[in-house]
């Protein structure tokens, strides 16, 4: 394929900034940043969409460990994720087929991308715009492209809950990080997963 041709390199540290489209099933449109942070093996995902909600995930690949920042009423958590559950969900989506891509002069973020397509093994299909001069450096990066060979600069998913998302790339920094993006804050309590499912039925 055509981007073979390129000088590959992992996507070791820096930032990607994607501008967010979420249709929801009644048919309102939310939007707002999601904001990928890497440096190493530690990846900082964090969502914040224009109704307050508000998503922070940390990942650290060297040590096997991920943290989910909630806030609940007025309350902070830091909850304890499984990485062996988040590489099992993961699963449904390998096994995919990437079709011919192509360039189509089409310029996101002051990069050139290639428009290609996905195609699943239980039929869904996802048109990604890409540069080829970078992939992930975690294949968990990107839930729905494990072990991708190029980075998705734009492209759109719907969920199991029917939720429609459309994600484009408005800023790429390949730029040193400071270690401390990727710190749990102190005033979030750490607590395991279970612990919080059982605080969150006794709301």
């Amino acid at each position: 394929m055509a981007f073979c041709a390129h000088a590959q390199k992992p996507f070791v540290e820096g930032a990607i900034a994607y501008k967010v489209k979420l249709e929801a099933t009644d048919n309102k449109v939310y939007e707002g940043v999601y904001n990928f942070t890497f440096k190493g093996g530690r990846i900082r995902k964090e969502l914040k969409l224009n109704n307050g909600y508000q998503d922070v995930l940390v990942i650290n690949c060297t040590n096997n460990s991920a943290y989910s920042l909630q806030t609940r009423n007025g309350k902070k958590f830091a909850i304890q994720l499984n990485m062996a559950e988040i590489a099992t969900r993961q699963k449904k989506f390998a096994g995919y087929t990437f079709n011919e891509n192509r360039n189509i002069g089409k310029i996101i973020a002051g990069i050139t991308v290639f428009k290609g397509e996905i195609v699943y093994p239980d039929g869904n299909r996802s048109v990604v715009y890409y540069t080829p001069d970078w992939y992930p450096d975690k294949s968990i990066t990107f839930e729905r492209f494990p072990d991708v060979r190029f980075m998705p600069l734009s492209f759109d998913y719907k969920d199991e809950n029917g939720f429609i998302m459309h994600m484009e790339a408005e800023h790429v920094s390949v730029s040193p990080v400071e270690n401390s993006v990727f710190n749990i804050p102190d005033d979030y309590r750490i607590i395991s997963h279970q612990e919080y499912k059982q605080l969150s039925k006794g709301r």
